[in-house]
């Protein structure tokens, strides 16, 4: 019994890094610019519709990530300039706002491709995989989300604490009244980091695109565990979505072994509740001036 919990506690290393990968983008969202951006589920959608045209153009994922990057990125800024910035004063207008987004979203992909599934495989450098304590293989794929889910944070990391334009974005979600007082573009930071958010958001379809069927209704199981997420680890926090993805996606794991699927994300769900009644903004988060 022991050995086979290590096991699921192992695997469930790649659990928390698609909550990782899937929450980035919502997570620069919401925590900078304020927004409860309800079409994420759909931008993660478009990512793995790229993926999906692109391999059928002969490319992979790794080409993929880029053009999914580019394309929802290109997505995001659109909505920014022609919706969003209208309306950033108003949260509740936000909501309904990007929720009738992502429901032209899935309508307008649905007329191009049509109901049916589409399938993205894994590069045939992934293919396979090693084996863990036990019997439990554990594929190359899962490994490379591992390493990309990494990769990213440090991305993220680099460009918030270590460029200029981070440390205006710090500013101005630290106090965004002062910080346009200092000559700081408010809206522009908005505009870069929205797009660059729905960016996040395309790369996280293209990657998980080949472990799960590509089509309109994809994206909404992990816009819902990337709200999970920042719920439980704090918003505006890359600490807060780490933590968030490693206690959901291991506690998840390991209590669906034990009981069932259902079950386990029952006592997850329970468990958040208990969190948030304790620290309502979540374990990282933080009560920003206005």
């Amino acid at each position: 019994m022991l050995q086979s919990l290590i096991t699921q506690f192992l695997s469930g290393f790649s659990v928390v890094a698609i909550l990782v990968i899937a929450a980035l983008g919502l997570a620069i969202i919401f925590g900078v610019a304020g927004v409860i951006n309800m079409a994420h589920g759909e931008m993660v959608m478009v990512g793995a519709y790229t993926a999906a045209m692109v391999g059928k153009l002969g490319g992979n994922t790794f080409v993929a990530i880029p053009v999914a990057f580019i394309v929802v990125g290109l997505l995001g800024l659109i909505i920014e300039r022609g919706i969003i910035r209208w309306i950033y004063d108003r949260p509740l207008e936000t909501l309904l706002a990007t929720w009738g987004v992502g429901i032209l979203l899935q309508t307008f992909i649905k007329l191009i491709f049509g109901p049916e599934l589409y399938y993205v495989g894994a590069p045939k450098i992934f293919e396979g995989g090693f084996r863990v304590i036990g019997r439990l293989p554990f594929p190359y794929y899962r490994l490379f989300l591992i390493v990309m889910a990494i990769l990213l944070l440090i991305l993220v990391f680099y460009v918030i604490f270590k460029t200029d334009f981070g440390l205006k974005v710090r500013a101005v979600r630290r106090h965004r009244a002062i910080s346009g007082c200092l000559g700081i573009d408010t809206a522009r930071i908005d505009m870069t980091i929205f797009a660059f958010g729905s960016g996040l958001a395309g790369i996280a379809g293209a990657v998980l695109a080949p472990i799960k069927s590509v089509s309109t209704t994809m994206g909404f199981p992990y816009a819902v565990d990337s709200y999970m997420v920042l719920v439980l680890g704090g918003v505006g926090s890359l600490w807060g979505v780490l933590t968030g993805s490693a206690l959901i996606g291991e506690a998840e794991t390991i209590l669906s072994f034990i009981f069932n699927n259902v079950i386990g994300r029952l006592l997850v769900f329970v468990f958040i509740v208990i969190i948030i009644r304790i620290v309502p903004r979540g374990i990282f988060g933080y009560y920003e001036r206005r």
